[in-house]
């Protein structure tokens, strides 16, 4: 099956897109979701900014269908390395998201 996205350029796609999204302003909380979903065993990313005392906004920057768990910690990994943003995972198995949380600290 052909896939819809490159491992090596999906990370820069990423980054890219948190950079566009990333406005660094006062007493403002921004992290990373990460999330799986099962029927495509895939995997969506959004960027969620919260300013103090305001609701959340949640914007999806990657949608990664029929990808692998070790490419999508490569693709992380890369993220990572230019964004220390927090990671949330939800919907991932319980060893997952200790290996995840004990690689991405």
């Amino acid at each position: 099956m052909d896939k819809v996205w490159n491992r090596e350029t999906e990370s820069e796609k990423i980054c890219e897109r948190i950079k566009r999204c990333f406005t660094n302003r006062w007493r403002t909380r921004y992290w990373v979701s990460v999330v799986y979903y099962e029927p495509e065993h895939g995997y969506n990313l959004f960027f969620n900014i919260q300013p103090r005392n305001a609701y959340s906004r949640s914007i999806p920057i990657a949608r990664l269908a029929n990808c692998e768990y070790h490419e999508l910690l490569d693709i992380i990994t890369k993220v990572r390395q230019t964004y220390q943003f927090t990671l949330n995972y939800l919907n991932f198995p319980d060893a997952q998201i200790r290996e995840m949380r004990r690689r991405f600290r």
